[in-house]
């Protein structure tokens, strides 16, 4: 047998995505700001795609919703509901204060201004007394005194080069006794690291103070702002349009689809119409429906228009139909997709959506997708960015998907739900006498769930609960 290079023919089985394919499984995936943007971008590229008759667009329907708000307020107001919003940044927060600054040099003046140029967003001072010097050609003391008066100036803290250079400017403006003013000094000083990994009874030992009133100095560090300037610094908000609503009705729950996160389009009557008919009929069908067709001139210029040219219109009306047409069937099953996976995540999670986040239940996508009998990559792209309105608050679906934790019995419980016993029993804890992460641990398993203690440490941790050492109270 010998071994060559030739050409042969064979047949073999291959799944391929096709265009049309591909274009819904991006649909599909995509969350609803996506997807409205690109129903903008179709709606403005295709002439024979419109929105649904009595549908108006997402835009319109959150304005329409906010005038019926403004007209049913007091009328003398709407001049208010119209002035922008001008969001004070932090540079010009400190140059207004600057500006209310009297009998300043003008070169202490300018090197103020240069420093608040040189802030960052948190509000810290990111040139050294050197550089400011050699670059504004100040003498070390102008330089000084240009600091002093920045420190001065709201928020406290700005204008600070380290994070215990910031607490002190903010300690030293907040009125306290003596003692607890120089106690807190001390501790920011000299002891910020053991005063961040709350070593109280070292702390105490070192200092000759009280347990108490080391405690009390710590809590009193803990609640300065170590970061004075991010108050001004805004980023975009981005809002969350629920896909779904799931709402009680009759007694019952129902999930029922948010219009403005899902548009319903539909194709243009008279376009269909123009692909469809002749010149002739066209002209006809546009001088009956004065609704669609008001201008009379533009009708006689089809109607006289030539064959070939008719021809070539109806070639592109009939391809931009044709994609028109698959692009509303995109839509509409990605609609039927997320309601039917939202309805199946109801039946499921029946008890989370009656009585509360304690009471979710472990699931898996596979599970939904056996109920609904499609594949569970699908499941995933319904649920991956959608999010669901319910009596709770607002939930991506994926959160209803819980990893589970075994069980003495055998069954598994949601992660969720041991949460929910941790919070309530620290809680209820002695503060003399907080919970360690091995007790949660032993109560837990006491209560038959299977877990370790760093697990315990992990949900602790996401629920932003500090540990034993930090939450235990100590009295005199």
């Amino acid at each position: 047998m010998r071994t060559g290079y030739g050409m042969y023919q064979q047949q073999a089985a291959r799944m391929l995505l096709t265009p049309q394919l591909r274009q819904a499984i991006r649909l599909l995936q995509l969350s609803t700001p996506e997807l409205l943007e690109v129903v903008q971008q179709e709606l403005e590229a295709n002439p024979v795609l419109e929105y649904a008759i009595d549908e108006a667009s997402p835009a319109d329907s959150i304005y329409r919703r906010g005038q019926e708000r403004i007209g049913s307020s007091d009328r003398h107001d709407q001049a208010l509901m119209n002035i922008a919003d001008q969001a004070a940044s932090l540079e010009n927060h400190l140059s207004h204060q600057l500006n209310l600054t009297r009998q300043l040099p003008k070169t202490i003046r300018q090197a103020i201004r240069y420093m608040i140029g040189n802030l960052d967003d948190n509000g810290y001072l990111t040139l050294t007394d050197r550089e400011i010097s050699e670059r504004l050609h100040i003498s070390a003391e102008d330089n000084q005194q240009a600091l002093s008066v920045l420190h001065g100036f709201d928020p406290a803290g700005v204008g600070a080069r380290s994070l215990q250079e910031c607490l002190l400017l903010q300690i030293r403006q907040l009125p306290m006794p003596p003692q607890s003013h120089d106690l807190i000094m001390a501790l920011i000083r000299n002891h910020l690291q053991d005063v961040a990994d709350y070593r109280i009874n070292k702390l105490s030992s070192l200092l000759q103070t009280p347990v108490q009133h080391i405690q009390a100095a710590i809590a009193r560090i803990q609640s300065l702002n170590p970061r004075p300037g991010a108050a001004f610094h805004r980023e975009e908000v981005r809002y969350i349009v629920p896909d779904v609503i799931i709402q009680p009705i009759n007694g019952q729950f129902s999930v029922v689809p948010h219009d403005t996160a899902m548009p319903r389009l539909t194709l243009s009557r008279y376009y269909e119409r123009m692909a469809a008919g002749s010149a002739a009929t066209e002209a006809t069908a546009a001088t009956a429906d004065t609704t669609e067709f008001a201008d009379t001139t533009e009708s006689k210029a089809t109607a006289y228009a030539t064959e070939a040219e008719q021809q070539e219109v109806q070639k592109f009306l009939l391809s931009r139909l044709n994609a028109a047409k698959f692009f509303v069937k995109c839509v509409e099953q990605r609609r039927s997709t997320i309601l039917r996976v939202a309805q199946a995540i109801l039946e499921e999670q029946a008890d989370f959506f009656a009585k509360g986040a304690a009471h979710l239940k472990p699931l898996t996508l596979r599970q939904v997708a056996e109920k609904l009998a499609i594949h569970e990559s699908t499941v995933s792209r319904a649920t991956a960015g959608k999010y669901a309105q319910t009596p709770w608050g607002i939930y991506e679906l994926k959160h209803f998907f819980p990893y589970g934790l075994q069980t003495q019995a055998g069954d598994s419980t949601s992660a969720e739900r041991v949460k929910a016993r941790i919070k309530e029993w620290v809680a209820g804890e002695n503060g003399s006498k907080p919970y360690s992460d091995q007790k949660l641990t032993d109560l837990l398993q006491g209560a038959g769930i299977q877990i370790s203690r760093r697990t315990v440490m992990k949900y602790r941790e996401e629920l932003g609960i500090p540990s034993s050492v930090r939450r235990k109270q100590f009295h005199p």
